[in-house]
């Protein structure tokens, strides 16, 4: 239950529990689990929390009631949990959720469906759940779950609450490869095999050399992309890869600017700082969105050459004037 959960994630229980008691239930929370091994549990937790005809958010009052078992075992008809069919989370599947939810509620005034691993939405997917969202029905409340926020379309980050977990998983004093390594890969074998790997970190070099390059040279990098990055990176994983360690950079460079901690990139604060001085806010604010955005395109068979040109002349229009 909800309860289990309010020593390791104090500040998202009681956000979670004051929502419900002060009857200010958002349609559309968005659980950032920042490695943390649970999210699914506190997710459906929350989810018999909020279908609970009494609020109970542990089993002192009630046990272990029918309701809660078919709510784990994904019995309950008004609760829908929607994982990836393959590789991706389908648009269909989006379209059966709306079909099916727009019938009366049987059992209550509430249905709830959380969207695990919600980062693997495509293009398709992620405009049929905007839609959703965008037109929120009474009484619907949705549960999307990702690694970092910014795995998501802006648009569909700007429509839910987000709640921030706390990594169980202390990452202080690791390096910034290790770092990634936790961002990028959920399994202990994949971050194991990353770290371990020579190529991991030539490609995280070459990333930060594409970067300082960029920085420097603005759009004349398209007349050096090949020896900066075509002949790097090749493969559709190890691009979208790539884009996620630049995502992180700038997220990194925008924390220095609001002084806050730097979450990753401890090892290249100079870098950092002077590319932290060359933009103002908005700069790297428009830097972040455009990365994010395009990187939402790899995960198609996008042309990589033609999707590092826009890159470069996107940036270029988020550059201080």
């Amino acid at each position: 239950m909800l309860d289990d959960f309010s020593l390791e994630q104090n500040i998202v229980y009681k956000t979670l529990i004051n929502s419900v008691k002060n009857n200010k239930l958002s349609h559309a929370f968005l659980i950032e689990t920042n490695g943390y091994p649970k999210a699914v549990d506190l997710a459906l937790a929350f989810a018999k929390y909020i279908l609970c005809p009494n609020n109970y958010s542990n089993n002192k009052n009630c046990g272990d009631c029918k309701q809660c078992g078919a709510i784990t075992n994904n019995e309950f008809i008004e609760l829908k949990i929607i994982d990836a069919d393959g590789q991706w989370i389908k648009k269909s599947q989006l379209t059966d959720l709306q079909n099916e939810f727009s019938k009366k509620s049987v059992l209550g005034n509430k249905k709830v469906y959380i969207i695990n691993q919600a980062e693997k939405l495509n293009a398709s997917s992620s405009n049929s759940l905007l839609k959703f969202l965008e037109e929120p029905e009474e009484g619907i409340i949705a549960i999307l779950i990702v690694e970092n926020m910014y795995q998501l379309l802006s648009t569909i980050v700007s429509r839910c609450q987000i709640l921030s977990l706390k990594n169980k998983t202390n990452l202080i004093g690791l390096s910034t490869l290790e770092k990634i390594a936790h961002y990028i890969y959920s399994s202990n074998e994949e971050i194991t095999s990353y770290i371990n790997s020579d190529d991991s970190r030539n490609k995280l070099d070459k990333v930060i050399e594409f970067i300082k390059y960029y920085e420097e040279n603005h759009s004349n990098t398209i007349i050096y992309i090949n020896k900066l990055w075509h002949d790097i990176f090749k493969e559709k994983d190890e691009i979208y890869n790539a884009f996620t360690i630049i995502l992180l950079f700038y997220k990194d460079v925008l924390n220095i600017k609001l002084n806050k901690n730097i979450e990753i990139f401890n090892d290249y604060i100079e870098i950092m700082k002077n590319i932290e001085n060359k933009n103002n806010l908005d700069s790297l604010t428009l830097k972040i969105n455009v990365i994010m955005n395009l990187r939402e395109k790899i995960k198609f068979n996008v042309n990589n050459n033609l999707l590092m040109d826009k890159l470069i002349i996107e940036l270029e229009g988020c550059e201080m004037k």
